[in-house]
């Protein structure tokens, strides 16, 4: 006899359905992309050299990897931003080595061959904003060329901004020292690089905005007052703090981003329902 579902077993049945859709957010998909992605993409087809440093550029607008888009803007008047791809290099026993690469924006619009005063990275006047196909967890997010100050003629001790979309969250990656730096929002920052000459200021920030599901996020630079190297503010003539130039003021690139793809609400459905028809599959076996 085929007797109705009891409320323990509906109960039993929601429960597994609940454990069957809960493990693919275990296994859900990551994405992912860094500089090298974005000159292999041809997103950057043009390449020039200013002050011994190459700089690949192309629009203001890119499609990396089939789900982010890098999309490049600025508040200058008349510019016309480019996404830039930044390379340096050092020679170790007479070999060229790259030891840098990073992603930033070029607002002195190079595609007319105008004498530029950016240095190809993302100035406090300047906005990186990379967009997801889908909603996701930003897992790692690694930014690079951020160095402290008497460091390739910085005055500062470098800041990045990071928004998620929305602005529901926000944080400030800032060095401190030669190998090190703090996230605002807290969690964990991997020094890759030493902030010295020759090295590539590479930090990584693991779950920057925690398990916030975003549809991207964007990046700039904060404008800081100068500084020695020990911290101290530096004055002008008139004994006032000052803002240095903006190549010698924060600015940096992106090196690369790690994103968790969310599952679909109806792939968990659908994993219930399933779970449940089986239950029931195996009553009515039971039954006959």
């Amino acid at each position: 006899m085929n007797k109705p579902l009891s409320l323990s077993l509906l109960a039993s049945v929601i429960a597994s359905g609940a454990i069957v859709a809960i493990q693919p957010a275990a296994h859900a998909a990551s994405f992912s992309f860094d500089a090298q992605d974005v000159l292999d993409g041809g997103c950057t087809p043009n390449s020039r050299t200013f002050n011994n440093v190459k700089q690949f550029y192309g629009g203001s607008s890119c499609t990396v990897n089939d789900f982010f888009t890098l999309t490049a803007s600025t508040s200058r008047n008349g510019a016309n931003p480019a996404l830039t791809v930044k390379e340096l290099t050092k020679v170790v026993k007479k070999n060229t080595e790259v030891f840098a690469l990073g992603i930033g924006v070029d607002s002195s619009n190079p595609q007319n061959g105008e004498a530029t005063g950016s240095q190809g990275e993302i100035d406090f006047d300047e906005l990186l904003h990379v967009g997801f196909k889908k909603l996701g967890v930003v897992s790692k997010l690694d930014l690079n060329l951020l160095y402290r100050p008497g460091v390739y003629a910085d005055e500062v001790f470098e800041v990045a901004l990071a928004t998620a979309d929305g602005g529901t969250k926000q944080g400030t990656l800032t060095v401190t020292g030669q190998s090190s730096a703090v996230w605002s929002l807290g969690g964990t920052v991997i020094n890759l690089s030493p902030s010295s000459q020759g090295s590539g200021g590479a930090y990584q920030i693991l779950n920057p905005f925690g398990d916030l599901k975003v549809t991207g996020f964007s990046l700039t630079a904060v404008r800081q007052f100068a500084k020695d190297k020990n911290g101290n503010l530096l004055k002008d003539k008139k004994g006032n703090p000052y803002y240095p130039q903006s190549y010698k003021n924060s600015d940096f690139t992106l090196s690369s981003v790690e994103v968790t793809k969310v599952p679909e609400p109806a792939t968990l459905l659908g994993l219930g329902v399933v779970g449940l028809a089986a239950f029931t599959r195996r009553r009515t076996v039971k039954a006959e």
